[in-house]
């Protein structure tokens, strides 16, 4: 076999390989929803590709999925979440589990919930961490020297669960940054 040759077949079989794992990552990153998470990131003051990287991480972009811990839709929030929120920003508003499963309310009410947490903690990854595992928890760790230096920010994190969670949000952070 010629050297030409050669090279043809090791660039052709590098070229597959990679289209292969470009395949992958966009199958692992669902590009769903963009004009909503737009839309509500800019309402909210939010940064989309937070939102879509969380709900990759929440729901995998599974509109109609309800969590052992009764969380709800593409961004995985628990009606009593909702409700809260109506209380605490007096909106004119009832909604429903199976309201909450439509995308949109979904994403309205998640925007919310994030914008809500992120006004409360200064650090996006705090808020973050409060997101999964409840703001009242994440105030209890920025107050113990084991987890937070500073009050503002988690140096560390003890629920394993959190810990991964984080992890993910950083990873498809770096994807959906070039998406959005």
């Amino acid at each position: 076999m010629k050297v030409g040759a050669s090279l043809i077949i090791i660039t052709s079989i590098i070229c597959f390989a990679l289209a292969g794992y470009n395949l992958l990552i966009v199958a692992s990153h669902p590009i769903k929803y963009r004009d909503e998470i737009v839309h509500y990131s800019n309402e909210f003051s939010l940064d989309p590709a937070i939102v879509a990287s969380l709900i990759n991480v929440e729901s995998s972009y599974r509109e109609q999925v309800i969590s052992n811990k009764s969380a709800i839709g593409l961004m995985q929030i628990k009606l009593s979440t909702t409700e809260y929120l109506i209380d605490y920003y007096k909106l004119n508003e009832t909604i429903s589990s199976d309201e909450l499963m439509n995308a949109d309310k979904n994403l309205y009410f998640g925007c919310l919930y994030l914008r809500y947490l992120m006004n409360k903690f200064e650090d996006k990854y705090t808020a973050l961490a409060s997101y999964n595992a409840g703001e009242t928890r994440v105030r209890v760790w920025l107050s113990d020297k084991q987890y937070s230096l500073d009050g503002i920010t988690l140096s560390s994190i003890p629920y394993k669960e959190t810990r991964d969670y984080i992890v993910k949000i950083k990873k498809n952070l770096k994807f959906y940054q070039k998406i959005y």
